[in-house]
């Protein structure tokens, strides 16, 4: 079991872009190897409002994290975790990891995007890639070597993660590839089930989940609050609107056109910003499918939503150069493509923590009258 650290302090992040002004564990035991849970007293649920994957319970310095990596009805066994505030209680149990944990792995971004909101990057030790990483602290961490590159799934670095020894490493929850060496070395492997949530809030809310292993819980709170407060708001306006647009998502890639599904996150996404998603009838959260049966649903939609890496200075003529079928949808002829691309976007480090943000974008390309005094931040109309 690893030695309690104490905390360090924190270092300011993150700063609030333009957009955001406009819109408003675990229970040790007395006896060695016994689990935390078997000790006398009750767990008190903590109530989450949009998050449906995890559940949080807690009593005095111990809390119990239960993940559901692919969702709450996948019928698959949930993963336990036990947090344990004292080093004493959590050196007692196998099963438990002492927080606040110091030595933190990340292998998506995705999972930093939780860490940047919290204001704590100093208890980063490793990434996966640098790649399209925008935040200016973390990347000189990642240039002078204070935080180390662990390679991705099936191609982990194991000598690094060894020297690094890392109190946790957060994980995929599918874990496809090279995850068996990881479990070898005694590291705690938490999925980021966050991904599976069918709900804009519902994945923010996990900041109070990332916040149980850096004791920032009550920061984490705050900020769930003002994010909710900004998204409510906004989905109040967007639903007074009379006449919805139509929608659809995605691009060919390799060959397959893979498409979010009617009851997905995405789907939320769209049906919250006042607008009609024309994959609606479809309930799986996201599937391949071929150009033509898209061009059938999608043909005279008015807009069109990617996110993908593109040259900074694309235009419309070139992104149909990509495929002359994509000039065929009504979207594109008349300039309805909303584009967010990951090279000149932090996307991925952030849109899991600004889900009223890229509401607020949809919204304004959707209903331009609704805001009219606000600048798109992550989407932009591909002119």
């Amino acid at each position: 079991m690893r030695k309690m650290r104490g905390n360090k302090p924190l270092f300011p992040v993150f700063v609030l872009f333009p957009a955001l002004l406009l819109i408003f564990v675990a229970c040790g035991s007395q006896e060695k190897d016994k689990k935390p849970d078997e000790s006398p007293g009750g767990w008190q649920e903590v109530p989450l409002e949009y998050a449906q994957d995890v559940q949080i319970e807690k009593r005095a310095g111990h809390t119990r994290l239960t993940i559901f990596p692919e969702g709450s009805e996948s019928g698959r066994n949930p993963e336990t975790f036990y947090l344990v505030s004292d080093s004493s209680e959590a050196a007692s149990s196998e099963d438990a990891i002492p927080v606040p944990c110091e030595k933190i792995v990340c292998l998506s971004s995705t999972q930093l995007a939780y860490f940047f909101e919290l204001e704590d990057i100093d208890d980063i030790v490793g990434i996966n890639s640098s790649r399209y990483l925008f935040h200016e602290e973390m990347n000189r961490k990642v240039q002078s070597g204070e935080v180390k590159r662990v390679g991705k799934e099936g191609q982990f670095n194991l000598e690094t993660l060894a020297a690094l020894d890392p109190d946790v490493i957060f994980v995929s929850p599918f874990k496809t590839g090279g995850y068996d060496a990881l479990l070898n070395m005694g590291i705690p492997l938490v999925p980021m089930s966050a991904y599976s949530e069918k709900t804009p809030l519902g994945r923010a809310e996990w900041i109070k989940v990332m916040a149980l292993f850096v004791d920032r819980e009550e920061k984490a709170d705050s900020l769930f609050q003002y994010m909710d407060k900004c998204y409510t708001s906004l989905k109040e306006k967007a639903a007074e609107v009379e006449k919805q647009p139509t929608v659809f998502s995605g691009k060919m890639r390799s060959g397959s056109w893979y498409v979010p599904g009617g009851e997905s996150f995405y789907a939320h996404f769209f049906r919250d910003a006042g607008a009609e998603y024309v994959i609606k009838d479809d309930e799986e959260d996201a599937y391949p499918t071929g150009f033509e049966t898209i061009y059938k649903k999608a043909a005279n939609a008015d807009y069109w939503r990617v996110v993908h890496p593109e040259k900074r200075d694309l235009t419309l003529e070139a992104f149909l150069d990509q495929d002359s079928r994509y000039a065929d949808f009504k979207a594109a002829r008349e300039g309805g493509i909303l584009l967010c691309n990951i090279r000149k976007k932090p996307y991925y480090e952030q849109a899991p923590v600004k889900p009223h943000v890229i509401l607020a974008d949809y919204i304004y390309h959707f209903h331009p009258s609704l805001l009219p005094d606000y600048e798109p931040y992550f989407y932009e109309k591909l002119k």
